[in-house]
């Protein structure tokens, strides 16, 4: 009987424990529901749709115009324009405008017409294998019962029977290219995207870690003993953190495609300009959040958190376009966003700085916002400290020979 009311008041005690704290109730009970619900939402589409298409019409005759027409009376394809060459189509990837180019040679109808074997070329960037796969199949089905169709109304206006049409029959062919990562390499697709994540995590929870540090052993008044102004301590730590996660960046990336083989096909130095201007922000942003927070725990709670969604969200894996238009909303707030967005368009697709430029704009002002919220978490902190009269003016590079020179034996 001891032992029922031992083992009932300490499940009553526990009880109140939980959920007199809100974190614990939230990181338990909200979180996971929230993510659920969120992660529901993401994939409510079930497969991919509206993929963004464009024609190269070479024939332009009645019978390429009623292939268009099938393909874009499918759910999978969207038409949004047509090209001249495969240049254009390139072009138009890059900016995010187009990932399926649909090739009709000419002479199709031609061909078609007196019965010989006719060919039509779909182009589709591989560089995100959900999209390939999705697009591959739905082409290769567009264009087999299309030419079915041809076939039986040829044959058939030509008083074949029905039951004979099939043997007539002269399908178009489909030529597949796929650009980027033609073996599907899952290497290719998913790691240079894990590592950017990697990037983001990491640098977040150091900056976020270390100022929190301060704050809960109580070196902010030494650090204001050793300043004279409390911008010149948020530049420094600033800096500092800087060059070490940009170190950890760079070798990261160099794994990547040094030791793993991800093809590095576009301009270094427009993924060296975006990773540079992202760590500023991460840099900054981790020092703010954690000047909220007061604390390591709470602070590795909260970005731990953030780590799951912001690489879903990302459009990295599953395509911005195949979410629901609030995610797209909330997915383009995020920086990792951004950043994975030039990763993709430079290391994969082999973009230069123009199809990027509007993505590096907005991780500049990332950077500035992240570096602004430094500053003025760095300066409220410190200025809350009290400094004496005898710590300020040639008092302070004694100070700081005092705290920094080593110990004598």
């Amino acid at each position: 009987m001891r032992a029922v009311t031992d083992f009932c008041n300490t499940w009553w005690r526990e009880a109140i424990r939980f959920f007199s704290d809100w974190r614990l109730v939230g990181m338990l009970l909200v979180v996971p529901l929230l993510y659920t619900l969120l992660l529901g939402e993401l994939y409510s589409q079930h497969r991919v749709k509206e993929v963004a298409t464009v024609i190269q019409d070479n024939d332009r005759t009645p019978l390429s115009r009623q292939l268009v027409q099938a393909a874009d009376a499918t759910e999978t394809f969207r038409i949004v324009g047509s090209v001249t060459d495969l240049q254009e189509f390139r072009e138009m990837n890059w900016k995010g405008e187009a990932a399926v180019c649909l090739v009709i040679p000419q002479g199709l109808q031609r061909d078609v017409t007196v019965g010989k074997p006719a060919r039509v070329l779909a182009v589709v960037d591989g560089s995100n294998m959900i999209i390939a796969n999705a697009t591959t199949r739905a082409i290769t089905e567009v264009v087999q019962t299309f030419s079915a169709g041809v076939s039986l109304r040829k044959w058939t206006a030509r008083g074949v029977p029905l039951s004979h049409t099939y043997a007539y029959a002269v399908p178009i062919e489909v030529g597949l290219r796929l650009w980027y990562n033609p073996t599907f390499n899952y290497t290719h697709f998913l790691l240079i995207g894990l590592v950017g994540t990697i990037i983001q995590q990491v640098v977040l929870l150091v900056v976020a870690l270390a100022w929190a540090k301060e704050h809960e052993e109580g070196t902010l008044a030494e650090l204001r003993r050793l300043i004279r102004h409390p911008l010149a301590a948020a530049l420094g730590k600033l800096l500092f953190y800087l060059m070490i996660s940009a170190t950890m960046s760079l070798a990261l990336l160099a794994i990547a495609i040094g030791r793993y083989g991800v093809p590095m096909r576009g301009d270094a130095g427009v993924l060296l300009t975006a990773t540079l201007l992202f760590l500023v922000g991460l840099v900054g942003l981790g020092m703010f959040l954690s000047s909220l927070t007061l604390s390591q725990l709470l602070s590795t709670q909260v970005l731990m958190l953030v780590a799951l969604p912001s690489f879903l969200l990302s459009g990295f894996t599953w395509p911005l376009f195949a979410m629901p238009v609030w995610i797209q909303s909330l997915a383009r707030i995020l920086p990792l966003t951004h950043y994975l967005a030039v990763v993709r368009k430079t290391v994969t697709n082999g973009a230069s700085w123009s199809p990027n430029l509007g993505e590096v704009q907005w991780l500049f002002g990332f950077a500035v916002v992240g570096v602004g919220l430094q500053l003025l978490s760095v300066w409220w902190r410190l200025r809350a400290q009290p400094v004496t009269e005898e710590e300020t003016g040639e008092d302070y590079a004694a100070a700081a020979r005092t705290e920094y020179a080593p110990h004598q034996a």
